[in-house]
């Protein structure tokens, strides 16, 4: 009744490691995989069915492979959550609100967490990214991929693999959106100071390993954020209609 199955190609082993180093957290979304050189040598393999390897992996949604043959890491989380959450929140200022609200929920215990669990090289790339956002607002930038890279240090430190998928989704959704609420807060010269506040304390809260004031922290700042928010979208619906 049953035969002997055949030895697994090359191909399927390199699909199945790469996917294991995805759910183990050691390739995250927005990692970008060795070049095809690398990766060949390391794993003993041809340049072919690492291709093919790389090809297959695309398709099922792990990697995103651009030009000149760059393989990104994406997001678990996008093909059961970004795609059909895109389509229900576009233009709907409710359902960003929703969305908001669902983010104070993750990200606030995404705060006490990592303040109890962050380490010091969790810690190092908060501050640095911190950083990045201090001169963006020096320099007159929005600071938006700053302070997404800001937020998605803190899931990371949380050592959830899982929580840090969603986390990168539920970002990338507020993405757009973000850009236009910033300009909207930036008209008030305050705003970059007050947020740059609002960010210290979080990192400082992570880092002096203080779970309530780390949660708390996160809490103010995407309060103060919401009520930017309503109002920017809002106005959006009403030039949609």
């Amino acid at each position: 009744m049953f035969t002997s199955l055949p030895r697994k190609r090359f191909s399927d082993e390199i699909v199945e490691q790469i996917i294991g180093l995805i759910k183990d957290g050691r390739l995250k979304p927005g990692d970008f995989l060795p070049p095809e050189r690398e990766i060949a040598q390391k794993l003993g393999v041809s340049r072919p069915p690492l291709r093919e390897a790389l090809k297959t992996l695309e398709c099922l949604g792990f990697i995103e492979i651009r030009q000149r043959r760059k393989s990104v890491v994406k997001s678990i989380a996008d093909f059961s959550l970004q795609n059909p959450l895109a389509k229900v929140i576009q233009g709907d200022a409710a359902m960003v609100v929703q969305l908001l609200e669902v983010r104070k929920i993750l990200e606030s215990w995404a705060a006490a967490e990592a303040s109890r669990l962050a380490t010091e090289e969790n810690i190092r790339i908060l501050e640095t990214v911190y950083q990045e956002l201090e001169r963006d607002f020096q320099n007159d930038k929005l600071g938006v991929d700053a302070d997404v890279r800001f937020h998605l240090s803190i899931y990371r430190a949380t050592q959830n693999t899982v929580l840090f998928h969603i986390a990168s989704t539920l970002l990338t959704l507020l993405h757009k959106t973000q850009r236009v609420t910033r300009q909207v807060m930036f008209t008030e010269t305050v705003n970059k100071e007050r947020l740059l506040q609002q960010h210290s304390a979080i990192l400082g809260a992570i880092r002096a390993r203080e779970p309530e004031k780390a949660r708390e922290a996160v809490l103010t700042h995407l309060t103060y954020a919401e009520k930017y928010l309503v109002p920017v979208r809002k106005s959006h619906v009403e030039e949609d209609c």
